[in-house]
């Protein structure tokens, strides 16, 4: 092989450009909700790290089997469930933990519960996007930053009482929004009929 065709091979990428752009918008979108699946599992943080660095790898490896005409989350959370049921394979032999069969149930009616809060999510997203800036900007810094009220009022210039009230209105007003659209979207979801 000559040395340019060695220098060619090294140009040509490795990764479908494509196949990557799809596979991370969807990733980055579901990515806090597989994350936060896999806490709830796997309580030890440094653990569920290392499970969910596992289960990102997987899902790209995984990615060329999965179907676009299906919901990129439970998809993503049936391959983080074979990750968690691995690290609790591993975990056993070192102290008494739960069966397997016991551990199986609960991976498996996690998975469904996250599929159930699908449209949940989708609607509160929907409801975030219609908050102002500012409102938006709350949301962000006490819920996804975790700041404290305190350091919010100091750099709005506002009280702790006035940041925790809006708050409070901000959840009651998104939580009448989810329920709004969850009730368009499902007549039954209003009389009570769905779970």
């Amino acid at each position: 092989m000559s040395m340019s065709d060695a220098n060619q091979m090294n140009k040509t990428p490795l990764v479908d450009p494509e196949l990557y752009e799809q596979f991370l918008k969807l990733f980055s979108r579901d990515q806090l909700r597989i994350v936060a699946w896999i806490r709830s599992l796997v309580p030890d943080h440094a653990a569920a790290g290392d499970v969910f660095q596992e289960t990102s790898l997987e899902l790209w490896r995984s990615f060329p089997t999965f179907r676009p005409d299906t919901e990129f989350l439970p998809w993503a959370l049936g391959v983080a469930r074979h990750q968690v049921l691995k690290h609790w394979r591993k975990t056993r032999r070192d102290r008494v933990v739960f069966s397997e069969d016991f551990l199986r149930e609960l991976a498996d009616e996690a998975v469904g519960l996250a599929a159930e809060l699908a449209p949940r999510q989708a609607a509160l997203d929907e409801c975030v996007k219609q908050l102002s800036d500012r409102q938006r900007e709350l949301i962000h810094r006490f819920y996804s930053e975790n700041q404290p009220a305190a350091m919010i009022a100091e750099a709005w210039d506002r009280s702790v009482h006035a940041i925790y009230k809006s708050l409070k209105v901000l959840r009651r007003s998104l939580l009448e929004c989810v329920e709004s659209k969850l009730s368009d979207q499902n007549p039954s979801y209003r009389t009570g009929e769905t779970r």
